[in-house]
């Protein structure tokens, strides 16, 4: 179902793409690249072109099949129903995972102004009333929910904006060489250890094609949003995290819950502290909804093609999935308190680590299809090259990143063939077919 409540422009939508990406990694990101080092600020010549090159393939996507669910639909279209569901499934936990990331940024962003939420107990709390606010907003609909990502995406930008670029005028040469490279790493092993993060950074770049049913005229607003939503995210992560690094010592960097606020300490005083505080909440906000809309859309569109519970393809008179939308929630609350961490930082990093790894197999499986559009004379042959880059930038982040969060992952991608099995099993005695394409 579309409707006047459904729909939303290039510049809402161009809002969620680099709204989604700012709000997902910039607010926790100096302190999550202390701990690497000022070292790790090489890794943005690494992923910031890779994110401009992802961004174009999504872009040429979003142009010829501007169909709801972006990397899902590309990969059941070209790849078959297995794959789809899989990516699908695998994109949807990681969304779920991001976003508890992204409640778990703000509430360490509130303890500026209630330290009491440092206890672990209080902040899971502060962590789920989030969660939930962001469900409810999506509930009165799409259209709210971009206009809420525009207004706070421009109040947390400009802020954060004049921050990065004054900054600078603050930036000691000295503080930012002391903590180059506290652990003694080779250059490229730091960069390495810097990437996974780095790339949860740029999540997001294919956040108007998964929406591209509440788009106007997605055929050319999906992928003008998709490029110029990158272009405004890099442009704000390169500048104000390098200048953070450079205002702040590392020791003291690496230990903050609120990085953007200390820094703004240093530059405007408290007042200004105050001001970049409310501003990265306002921000983080507004991105948990954008991710909140992109994840009922998700499920929405693969519940409608059978390969997702029925339940999330309800919506109401208005098209809206609130039943979803609640069940997501309920889920997200459960797993807060599964990953309670001493630290905000902590359960960032853990978050994030997780939700990277997942999302890379539905942005390779995206890049696969490509080669189907080609076969079928919808787009020419020079965007096979393209989609190979972003197979081998994937692959990469992948090799560069270790640990549990990759073992995780990888329990999850192989889980994906028991489900749909059963997913087709229980489609199968309701009637519906599974074999039919997009």
């Amino acid at each position: 179902m579309s409707s006047d409540v459904r729909q939303v422009g290039l510049f809402s939508a161009t809002m969620l793409v680099a709204g989604n990406m700012i709000g997902a990694g910039i607010f926790m990101m100096p302190t999550i690249m202390a701990s690497i080092g000022s070292v790790a600020t090489l890794g943005w010549f690494v992923t910031a072109p890779g994110a401009f090159i992802m961004g174009y393939m999504f872009a040429r996507l979003g142009r010829i099949r501007p169909v709801a669910g972006g990397p899902y639909a590309y990969a059941r279209e070209g790849l078959g129903d297995f794959a789809g569901f899989q990516c699908n499934l695998l994109y949807w936990f990681s969304n779920v995972i991001g976003n508890i990331a992204i409640a778990t940024s703000i509430t360490g962003y509130l303890t500026v102004f209630f330290p009491v939420l440092k206890n672990p107990l209080f902040g899971v709390f502060s962590t789920i009333a989030m969660i939930w606010l962001a469900a409810a907003i999506n509930m009165i609909g799409p259209r709210v929910v971009t206009r809420f990502e525009t207004v706070t995406t421009i109040l947390g930008i400009g802020p954060i904006a004049v921050l990065g670029i004054c900054g600078w005028f603050f930036f000691d040469p000295d503080v930012f060489v002391a903590g180059w490279n506290p652990k003694g790493l080779s250059e490229f092993s730091a960069v390495s250890s810097a990437i996974s993060i780095m790339f949860w950074s740029f999540m997001g770049v294919e956040s108007a094609s998964v929406a591209a049913a509440v788009v106007k005229d997605p055929a050319k607003n999906v992928a003008r949003a998709t490029l110029l939503g990158v272009l405004i995210a890099a442009l704000v992560y390169v500048l104000s995290t390098t200048a953070i690094m450079g205002v702040i010592p590392n020791d003291e960097l690496r230990h903050s819950s609120a990085p953007f606020a200390d820094a703004a300490m240093r530059v405007f005083g408290p007042v200004g502290a105050v001001i970049i505080t409310l501003c990265a909440i306002m921000k983080a906000c507004g991105c948990l909804g954008g991710w909140t809309l992109v994840n009922a859309e998700t499920a929405l569109a693969t519940a409608r093609d059978g390969l997702f519970p029925a339940m999330f393809s309800k919506t109401d008179a208005r098209g809206v999935p609130v039943r979803g939308l609640a069940i997501v929630a309920t889920f997200m609350t459960v797993i807060v308190f599964l990953t309670m961490s001493p630290t905000v930082g902590d359960a960032f990093l853990t978050l994030t680590d997780i939700s990277v790894l997942l999302v890379l197999t539905p942005y390779i499986f995206a890049a696969v299809s490509v080669a189907y559009y080609v076969q079928k004379g919808m787009t020419t042959r020079s965007l096979t090259w393209i989609a190979l880059i972003v197979i081998a930038y994937c692959l990469a982040v992948i090799i560069a990143s270790a640990g549990t969060a990759v073992a995780i992952s990888m329990a999850l991608g192989l889980a994906t063939a028991p489900l749909f099995r059963a997913f087709l099993a229980f489609n199968d005695k309701s009637g519906n077919n599974l074999g039919t394409k997009l």
